[in-house]
């Protein structure tokens, strides 16, 4: 008797967990075709981005710069950009989000081929300019335009869903930065890796163009009231403190890799292409746990752990191990990013979202910027000392978050 008690509930949860998957899963489905041209885009752009992310630093080094050079001109893009964030949503407003975004990918492309044919400082600095140009418009343009195309009930599926996509883009893109030099033959065959990935990037461009004519949200300029300033400020201080300490170490990890281990490119590359094909999976089942347990403790739960990730990372004795750590570390890091913009989305009407965006994405970048300046000149003197910096920045970033967001994701449930 107790063994047919026992069956039945196990038959009872099996149903009742098949019908949760297969409900949620639905909630997948059924988005417009504009939503659908925006997630190839993001695939696309993740794709050849993270071929030139993955390359920059090791073509750079080619060239014959050092980690402080390095560093400057991945800080020169990011303040850059961080300049127009204070502008950017507006702009995306003032000319329509697909214009933006067709602008964007035109910069991009530009920047590209600066960097491929002109590999002198001062032409790399301008590019570097250009591309940081490109992302300010690109960001809030892209998150807003999304944001359009979706009721607010299913907004952090359709996140999850380009995150996904665009993780998993990200992760090939890796792949193919690690294994291409090895293929492509003459002098400087991360120059031609570069050149690849510039031409991924019209895909983007022709993908934007079938977009169909964006109805004006009716945006206008964000008037930063007390209100507004403070819901904008709550989530720029976190995120301010995440971008500089991601900084400090993130842009170098394929080099810290290579000079502390002596890893190869290939197994460099199949690193960083493995924790993002894992993300991007994994990104999938985040809006079912969020339903779950609710954005807050999600962000928090993920980010915390992967702060004590990274401060582990100096006394791992071997590449396997501090790949493992790594790899652990970004997921959970990074796996939750759509989660904080749809969080994010619950403060702010149509008429704000695009300008909030922009300001706390300013946050990140301008920090960000720093970080990359300033973990360039510590590499070159330790190679222990970022990720320290980093644990404490992310721990402050964690604390203030849900110092500011605890009770509040319970009123918005309410």
């Amino acid at each position: 008797m107790l063994d047919i008690i026992k069956f039945k509930r196990f038959d009872r949860f099996i149903n009742e967990y098949t019908n949760f998957t297969h409900m949620s899963l639905g909630k997948y489905k059924g988005f417009s075709r504009d939503a659908k041209l925006v997630v190839a885009y993001s695939f696309f752009g993740w794709l050849g981005g993270n071929i030139s992310w993955f390359i920059l630093p090791f073509y750079f080094k080619s060239l014959g710069m050092g980690f402080s050079e390095i560093g400057t001109l991945f800080s020169i893009s990011t303040i850059a950009q961080s300049a127009l964030l204070l502008t950017a949503g507006h702009i995306s407003v003032k000319i329509g989000y697909k214009r933006t975004l067709m602008i964007a990918v035109s910069l991009f492309f530009t920047a590209r081929l600066m960097q491929v044919f002109i590999p002198e400082f001062w032409a790399l600095a301008l590019a570097a300019i250009i591309s940081g140009v490109g992302m300010a418009l690109e960001g809030p343009a892209l998150m807003s335009l999304l944001s359009g195309e979706v009721s607010d009930e299913r907004r952090h599926y359709l996140f999850s869903l380009n995150s996904a996509l665009g993780t998993i883009g990200a992760a090939f893109g890796m792949f193919l930065g690690g294994i291409l030099p090895r293929l492509l033959d003459g002098s400087n065959p991360y120059k031609s890796t570069l050149l690849i990935a510039a031409f991924l990037i019209p895909i983007q461009g022709v993908l934007i163009s079938l977009v169909s004519p964006i109805l004006e949200r009716e945006e206008k300029k964000l008037k930063l009231d007390r209100t507004t300033s403070l819901k904008i400020l709550k989530f720029s201080i976190p995120a301010a403190l995440i971008g500089l300490g991601a900084g400090v170490t993130i842009p170098y990890m394929g080099l810290y890799f290579n000079s502390r281990f002596g890893t190869s490119l290939e197994s460099i590359g199949g690193l960083f292409a493995i924790q993002q094909f894992i993300m991007g999976i994994g990104t999938f089942a985040m809006p079912f746990l969020v339903d779950k347990l609710g954005s807050v403790k999600t962000i928090v739960g993920f980010n915390g752990s992967a702060t004590l990730l990274i401060v582990s990372m100096p006394f791992a004795p071997a590449f396997l191990i501090a790949a493992v750590i790594y790899t652990i570390r970004t997921i959970l890091m990074n796996i939750v990013n759509p989660i904080w913009d749809s969080f994010m989305m619950h403060f702010f009407n149509k008429k704000e979202r695009a300008t909030a965006l922009a300001l706390r994405n300013f946050a990140w970048t301008s920090t960000f910027g720093i970080g990359q300046y300033l973990g360039g000149f510590i590499f070159d003197r330790s190679l222990s000392i970022p990720f320290f910096i980093t644990g404490v920045l992310y721990g402050l970033s964690m604390v203030s978050f849900w110092i500011f967001f605890a009770k509040e994701e319970e009123r918005i449930k309410a």
